[in-house]
């Protein structure tokens, strides 16, 4: 399980690498209407994928806790 979170975990800043690449692509292309939409509905998806990520980690960390019976310690 905690290998697989760690994976998760990658996939996460992976996707953030591309947000910010894609951003900085939305900057150099603001004067094409065309690439600013193609940009934007990427930027969406890779949120989304990021999205995706975050709740299987969190599905991860809940089998964890199941199976050890260890919990988050709370703040």
């Amino acid at each position: 399980i905690a290998e697989n979170n760690r994976r998760e975990a990658e996939a996460v800043q992976g996707y953030t690498e591309q947000l910010a690449l894609i951003q900085q692509t939305k900057e150099a292309y603001a004067d094409d209407g065309g690439a600013l939409a193609f940009l934007t509905s990427l930027e969406a998806e890779t949120q989304e994928k990021i999205a995706d990520e975050l709740s299987h980690s969190n599905s991860l960390n809940a089998e964890y806790t199941e199976m050890t019976g260890i919990v988050p310690k709370e703040d």
